[in-house]
């Protein structure tokens, strides 16, 4: 509950602030931003292991291989940074930087998974529906 104040707090001090810098100078309102960004993700990320501990306590009681339990934490991680990095160029003007954030974001997702999709083929050519 603490962390969600303080993000929320910063946030709107520095979109405040950056509102009235945008005007006289743009460049400065968008390091401004960027460096919310950098204090906020930090302060998030000091919360990252109670959160992968809470993750392994449970894929541990559901009895799945826990090699499985990387690669979704990491896709998770991805589109969180994928997200964060194309939204701030779009509040910079720069849509086509952003699709391309989001086209790459993708793409390590995609084979971030890949152990994933390994298991499910195996478990289908297991079962007999593939192969």
């Amino acid at each position: 509950m603490e962390l969600i104040a303080k993000t929320a707090v910063i946030c709107i001090v520095v979109s405040l602030t950056a509102l009235l810098l945008q005007r006289d100078t743009p460049e400065l309102a968008l390091l401004l931003t960027l460096g919310a960004v950098t204090v906020v993700m930090l302060f998030a990320l000091s919360f990252y292991e109670e959160v992968q501990a809470i993750f392994a306590a449970v894929w541990q009681h559901s009895g799945l291989d826990g090699a499985l339990f990387a690669p979704i934490l990491k896709i998770i991680a991805i589109s969180l940074v994928t997200r964060l990095g194309a939204d701030v160029c779009k509040d910079s003007g720069q849509g086509a930087l952003a699709s391309l954030v989001d086209m790459a974001g993708v793409f390590c997702a995609l084979l971030t998974a890949e152990p994933l999709f390994s298991q499910a083929l195996g478990i289908l050519t297991q079962l007999g529906g593939w192969g």
